[in-house]
């Protein structure tokens, strides 16, 4: 079909939906609302999409991004009818059924909400998009958990805007947190307790420190973990080449 966007209109219905369904798990998806002539609009230029199935953000992210590409990203960041409407497109693997039943979970996660500084980056597909859009090669922090839910890295790193503008950060991330010998994300690294080294505490703490001194928009991965300290040693020794990223 071709891609469309809500209005507000559509995007209420969608909201109604929602709220249907957390009191009636079993309710059915509203897909008649994908093509409304009065609840959507024809995304310009046209572009055909389908309704494809995914399992992890890494998935979504990577379908999304040539299709979407046509468009201008800045204006695809603020498009609230375009997110809404594509996350209906992909109820099933958003919200998936699990033991018979959905679990609907907060609107933000599936109306998107451009200009709420606390919501816009807890917006399932669109997060996932933008970290593509953010990191093409070292993103598997943020892009191997399910579509359906919420990673404690993402939030914490994608609420950050200071730390996504390091052209280096992901890969100095990707380093630092991810535990090879297990293939996922080090254990500990994000709480509620500050500990040694952390993602959610001491990462970013230590970088606003360094940026009064160094200009960490030129440094390279290799010199930017230098500077963190010995409380950060545990990261990879070697700098992986775009090309080994890009093939995990």
């Amino acid at each position: 079909m071709k891609l469309r966007r809500f209005n507000s209109d559509g995007i209420h219905e969608f909201r109604k939906f929602l709220e249907k369904c957390r009191s009636h798990p079993n309710t059915e998806v509203p897909v008649g609302l994908l093509e409304h002539r009065l609840f959507t609009e024809i995304v310009t230029p046209e572009i055909q999409i389908a309704a494809e199935p995914f399992k992890l953000k890494g998935d979504a992210a990577r379908y999304l991004n040539p299709v979407l590409k046509p468009l201008l990203a800045a204006e695809v960041e603020k498009d609230a009818g375009l997110w809404t409407w594509l996350t209906l497109l992909f109820f099933d693997s958003v919200c998936p059924f699990q033991d018979d039943k959905r679990i609907v979970k907060n609107d933000y996660r599936y109306i998107f909400e451009p200009n709420n500084v606390r919501h816009v980056y807890r917006h399932l597909l669109f997060i996932s998009w933008r970290v593509l859009q953010l990191a093409p090669f070292h993103n598997r922090l943020f892009l191997k958990s399910r579509l359906s839910t919420y990673d404690s890295v993402t939030i914490d790193i994608m609420k950050r805007l200071y730390l996504t503008r390091i052209p280096c950060i992901f890969e100095v991330l990707d380093r630092l947190y991810w535990d090879e010998s297990k293939g996922r994300p080090r254990r500990g690294i994000t709480g509620s307790i500050a500990s040694a080294g952390d993602l959610t505490h001491r990462f970013p703490l230590r970088i606003r420190q360094l940026e009064m001194t160094y200009d960490l928009m030129s440094l390279t991965a290799d010199q930017l973990i230098e500077l963190l300290g010995d409380e950060f040693s545990f990261a990879r020794p070697r700098s992986q080449t775009p090309l080994e990223a890009e093939a995990r």
